[in-house]
């Protein structure tokens, strides 16, 4: 090898990339010069280039992320380190565009959870305002109607008359305790209650309370309770007699003349902790179309149009019933032929408690034995904080009935005021007042030195039945609470309870 033919192979052995292909053939010094040059073209390109890259991921640090690196048409070592550079700024732009959308989905649903929590705060006090709205007067037409009822200068049609004012009356009421209900329930302000509970009791007012429609009706209503079954049982029997009436109520609607209605409770197991009670409500109405069937228990479904406006109702009782039951770790079934009839079918697990079997007969010999009784030398007398005239006059008349003593003050300033100035026993305080509220009246009179006056019994009386407002109460240290509108003996028997545990 001569010498020129070395000093090629060395200029080309610096970069061996760039001599892939002959340049020259090396025969003169005009060829190493040719390739020298060459090369050194190469390499003050790739020095530039070299200063851009390191240029632009410089920048990179101060936060300009996504522009590309150029690319030559060397197609050299450089150029696939920029192809790849610029593939990881696509990633790179893919992922950030996601982290934005991420980031707008998190705003979004932070800024609906906010706005449901408005909601819900905004539905509650609207359900209040309603409640209030609603039940004041309607406490006014049932009670005023009451006291006409019981009255005995009428004359029979003069009875018939307001008997069917109370019986619209009534039915008024259902409609807005499902409504309400079924909206405490679904925004689980339903809490239930935990205590024993004379099952014979509760079914005899049952039937009490329909029998009379049954008998109008000439249907046969009965109801037959397996003996293995405890006559007491544990559990909040205010929402078991809301199953039994939701269910039994919607049997007399559709049985016809001369039809059946049965509620049967049985006795089917027993579990470690709880005793599990079949109850089947059975009758031989119009019975509902297979297709419905499975629809039953969804809001305002009934069977068709011309069944709501025969039989009236919101479509809510079923739906109701079954969301109570759920709540209970019940079950319920339904099964229905045209023409026949319809047969619903729960079970219900009720705890264990030192009530069941022995200490039932003492349980029972304890409730029968009537309201409690003080002093008859002494009447009661009570504070009536309504702001409504109508409300004052009804309640001071039914007070008078049981001969009470009353005071009515229409706000809870003057509430406060009468308790520091005369003595009571009890006082019934309205929650929704001008001037100072039913809350703020109660908090007054507990804050009060006199040890007597901050702890007289304070019953609410309101046509507010949120399950917020009864908790409200509880905190500011109500004893007792009844909604509007309310029985006469509900209201006599709360008063008289509260009085003798005073004394």
């Amino acid at each position: 090898m001569s010498k020129l033919e070395e000093i090629l192979t060395l200029v080309r052995s610096i970069n061996e990339d760039e001599f892939q292909e002959q340049l020259t053939h090396g025969e003169s010094l005009e060829d190493v010069y040719q390739e020298l040059v060459f090369l050194a073209k190469k390499i003050e390109s790739k020095k530039k280039r070299t200063a851009v890259i390191v240029e632009h991921i410089s920048n990179c640090f101060t936060g300009d992320f996504f522009n590309y690196l150029p690319i030559s048409e060397a197609n050299d070592e450089l150029d696939v380190f920029c192809m790849g550079f610029n593939t990881y700024i696509e990633e790179l732009k893919a992922v950030m565009v996601s982290k934005k959308i991420v980031e707008a989905i998190n705003e979004k649903l932070v800024e609906e959870k906010e706005r449901s929590e408005q909601l819900a705060l905004s539905r509650d006090q609207f359900l209040s305002n309603m409640s209030h709205e609603i039940r004041t007067p309607l406490n006014g037409i049932l009670g005023f109607t009451d006291l006409l009822l019981n009255s005995t200068s009428l004359d029979p049609e003069e009875s018939k008359q307001l008997g069917y004012i109370k019986m619209s009356g009534d039915i008024l009421l259902v409609i807005i305790n499902d409504i309400l209900d079924l909206a405490k329930i679904e925004s689980g302000q339903v809490t239930l209650s935990n205590k024993p509970f004379n099952l014979v009791q509760l079914t005899r007012l049952i039937h009490d309370t329909f029998s009379v429609k049954a008998i109008e009706n000439d249907i046969d209503f009965k109801i037959v309770i397996d003996k293995k079954v405890p006559l007491v049982l544990n559990g909040d029997s205010v929402r078991i007699s809301q199953i039994f009436f939701n269910l039994i109520s919607n049997a007399v609607k559709f049985t016809p003349a001369q039809g059946k209605i049965r509620l049967k409770i049985k006795f089917q197991e027993e579990e470690d902790e709880s005793y599990i009670i079949k109850i089947v409500v059975k009758d031989s109405g119009i019975g509902i179309p297979s297709d419905k069937l499975q629809g039953v228990f969804n809001p305002f479904v009934q069977v068709n149009n011309d069944a709501s406006r025969k039989y009236g109702g919101t479509g809510l009782g079923l739906t109701i019933v079954k969301k109570i039951i759920d709540i209970m770790n019940g079950d319920i079934q339904v099964k229905s032929e045209l023409g026949v009839g319809t047969s619903f079918t729960i079970t219900l697990p009720f705890p264990k408690n030192d009530y069941y079997f022995s200490a039932s007969k003492s349980f029972l010999e304890k409730e029968s034995k009537g309201n409690a009784v003080i002093d008859v030398n002494k009447k009661v007398k009570v504070l009536v904080a309504e702001d409504n005239r109508i409300n004052q006059i009804l309640v001071q008349k039914i007070l008078s009935k049981f001969n009470f003593d009353s005071v009515a003050v229409a706000n809870g300033k003057l509430a406060v005021d009468a308790v520091i100035q005369e003595d009571f026993d009890v006082v019934l305080m309205d929650l929704m007042m001008p001037v100072m509220n039913g809350y703020e009246a109660t908090s007054a009179i507990r804050s009060l030195k006199d040890h007597t006056k901050k702890n007289i019994p304070i019953i609410a009386l309101s046509a507010v039945v949120t399950g917020s407002v009864t908790e409200a109460c509880k905190a500011v240290g109500v004893d007792g609470y009844i909604s509007k509108p309310f029985e006469s003996e509900e209201l006599y028997n709360v008063i008289m309870e509260l009085v003798t545990k005073n004394n």
